[in-house]
């Protein structure tokens, strides 16, 4: 998914995560679960929203979540498969 904004998409990407971890944290009031269950769900909606503007593909879509899978669960990446 390219960012599009002038920007280094790292740099980008990387004050992004800066301010998300601020916001995460100040949802410490609240048990991990119900956080990543919600952001699960707001997830869910950001990536809906962007397909639906065609800012980015099905495949870019299946791609970074088989991204955060892998990152979460500490996988070894598998081979790409043709999409069906």
């Amino acid at each position: 998914m390219s960012l599009n904004d002038g920007k280094d998409d790292d740099t980008v990407i990387e004050e992004c995560i800066e301010e998300l971890e601020e916001l995460v944290m100040s949802l410490d009031r609240y048990p991990p679960a119900a956080v990543a269950v919600a952001m699960g769900t707001y997830l869910e909606g950001l990536l809906g929203a962007l397909l639906d503007e065609r800012q980015c593909t099905a495949a870019e879509v299946r791609e970074l979540l088989r991204e955060i899978e892998r990152g979460a669960l500490q996988l070894k990446p598998e081979p790409l498969q043709r999409e069906r």
